[in-house]
């Protein structure tokens, strides 16, 4: 009995090993494939059009701000719906130090994070894990509402596929309601082994809270606008087809788990969809850029966030001290 319970043990860890480096192999195959792509048509990348305009830096960069505050505001929206009174600086800073560890292999650091700081916060720990369920639904649901309006403007589909796309759009507008989002959180919770939690939110608080989605969605999308045109004169008609890129890149890069948050799929399903409207070479130099951009302010957010929460504690000692004195 020992030795079959060591033989699954070793033979658990080996599959765990494989898949690791199975996927370091895709990974590392994706970016060879786009850097070659790159090299191969250096020629086309139409330098004669570059520039850098730091004004348009800054604006992409204000924007991630927007988008970290809708951000933060949509968990605290979400914490209070479910009954946990939460500060929005403590919703700031619980995300901003967590964030960062989606980075790491898997999609499950980051919740376990969250968990593991929001239980200091004295938040219950169940209340926390179904809380993010329902931040990744919403999530999930507004970036696939936002790519089919997209794909709608842009001009991507065919007629037969528009009408798809909306009816497609009002699915996604229904599952949002309380009570089938519920059943949906309550399935994954028992796969979880949680306890079963109500969510107790009529449908006009789920739609205002799938608005702060949006909203950081939109941020993100008006960002990554500004970033290239901080670079490449951009047409605002390249709008559409941009948010299509960005929102179905983000699908892809978080439903598939081996690559850490999305890494090199990411860019490669946006590569292929920017291509329709810029070079290829560029389009792939813009994806790239795309995942400097958003990871050097994700970095930078992660010290603010240490700076906030050591601020509060410091204003939360403060009164005690002057009590002493």
């Amino acid at each position: 009995m020992l030795i079959n319970s060591y033989l699954f043990a070793e033979n658990d860890n080996t599959m765990k090993y494989l898949k690791r480096i199975l996927s370091f192999i895709v990974i590392v195959l994706i970016f060879f494939f786009l850097i070659r792509t790159l090299v191969l048509n250096w020629e086309n990348i139409p330098f004669n059009e570059l520039h850098f305009n730091g004004w348009y830096i800054a604006l992409s960069l204000l924007m991630l701000v927007l988008h970290f505050l809708s951000y933060s505001k949509s968990w605290q929206e979400i914490m209070i719906a479910l009954g946990h009174d939460i500060k929005f600086t403590q919703s700031l800073w619980i995300i901003a130090t967590t964030q960062i560890a989606k980075y790491l292999p898997g999609r499950i650091w980051y919740m376990i994070g969250r968990v593991y700081i929001g239980k200091k916060e004295n938040f219950d720990s169940n209340l926390l894990a179904v809380s993010m369920i329902l931040e990744i639904c919403l999530l999930i649901i507004t970036s696939g509402i936002l790519f089919l309006i997209a794909t709608l403007f842009s001009g991507m589909l065919q007629a037969t596929y528009i009408i798809l796309g909306i009816l497609l759009i009002i699915v996604a507008a229904t599952v949002i309601h309380p009570r089938i989002l519920s059943r949906l959180v309550s399935l994954i919770v028992r796969l979880l082994h949680r306890k079963p939690v109500t969510i107790s939110m009529s449908y006009v608080q789920m739609v205002r809270v799938s608005i702060f989605f949006f909203g950081l969605w939109l941020a993100q999308i008006i960002g990554f606008y500004f970033l290239i045109l901080a670079i490449y004169p951009a047409d605002f008609s390249m709008l559409p087809t941009l948010m299509a890129a960005y929102t179905l890149s983000w699908i892809t890069g978080f439903v598939v788990l081996f690559a850490p948050s999305g890494l090199g799929v990411r860019e490669g399903v946006m590569t292929l969809l920017l291509s329709s409207i810029l070079t290829t070479p560029l389009a792939i130099a813009m994806s790239f850029l795309s995942r400097i951009w958003f990871t050097f302010f994700e970095i930078v957010v992660f010290f603010v966030g240490l700076l906030v929460r050591r601020a509060g504690r410091r204003s939360t000692q403060l009164p005690a001290a002057d009590r002493l004195d």
